[in-house]
């Protein structure tokens, strides 16, 4: 059966949590490698570009957040645990949670409901099979999402999707299955669009002192707000050395503000959850 996906009655939810906390910081990683490299991806300098994110940048931003004593959420799509297992297996072991991503980072607005089903069949497969997770959490590829997709995310046992830009704190998605939390994203915090080169268009790859000055003055905008500061990104991007450092950087920047917590995308759902005071849905 078809749900549909709209953003539920207005609950403002800016409010402190039992220790004072007033504002949500999450790092996030959409841990992508190589993904469909084999599939759509021909040419050596696209491949091995990819491949810096399971070569190398996975465990350079796991031992930064190792040293900034952080946890963070993984969004991994399953073709990528197949094929990149041992660095997926220490993401996993290093204590981050593990969220689904699309089996080979597919365009999710190009299925049909009984194809995006499949390829939810296919993920969750994978996640159980090779890392032993029952993800909490899922973000769309290319956060491309259906209508009926917030309907299936509950079927499935989903808590929460972030994938959508409709508020700046956690919201509620309804659905013919129940509230999805949703824990927003937003374009202006994610490394693609400043960093990433793309052959033919006309974006100018960022300096990471710009990058800071760009990300830390929405922080600040957003720490005034009570707002949720959900950053995305991408090892094969942000894997990158300088752009370790902007992260580490970024993350002193940020506790130097009162009343910030920061937290994975799932322990934000689950606080969501509770001041929704709804029953818990898994």
């Amino acid at each position: 059966m078809g749900g549909g996906g709209r953003a539920g009655p207005e609950a403002d939810h800016r409010r402190a949590r039992g220790d004072g906390a007033r504002f949500h910081e999450v790092a996030t990683r959409d841990h992508e490698l190589s993904l469909c490299a084999a599939r759509r991806l021909p040419r050596l300098g696209d491949l091995e570009e990819r491949r810096f994110g399971p070569r190398v940048g996975v465990d350079r931003i796991l031992k930064a957040l190792d040293r900034l004593k952080l946890k963070a959420s993984f969004y991994i799509p399953g073709w990528t645990v197949v094929n990149h297992l041992a660095p997926c297996k220490r993401i996993r072991d290093a204590g981050h949670e593990i969220g689904a991503h699309g089996n080979v980072h597919e365009a999710v607005g190009m299925l049909d409901e009984t194809q995006e089903k499949r390829v939810m069949a296919e993920q969750l497969a994978i996640l159980k099979d090779e890392l032993g997770v029952k993800p909490a959490g899922y973000r769309s590829p290319s956060w491309d999402v259906n209508v009926w997709t917030p309907a299936l995310l509950k079927r499935n046992g989903f808590l929460y999707d972030s994938s959508l830009m409709g508020n700046d704190i956690p919201y509620d998605i309804d659905t013919p299955e129940g509230p999805l939390t949703e824990v927003p994203v937003q374009w202006i915090m994610d490394d693609a669009p400043l960093f990433r080169h793309v052959y033919g268009a006309g974006n100018v790859i960022a300096d990471p002192a710009r990058v800071f000055n760009l990300w830390s003055t929405e922080f600040a905008a957003m720490h005034r707000e009570q707002a949720c500061f959900v950053l995305t990104c991408h090892p094969f991007i942000s894997g990158r050395a300088s752009r370790v450092q902007l992260i580490e950087d970024l993350v002193k920047f940020m506790r130097k503000s009162k009343g910030v917590w920061f937290a994975t995308c799932e322990e934000i759902a689950r606080w969501h959850e509770s001041q929704r005071g709804g029953a818990k849905r898994r």
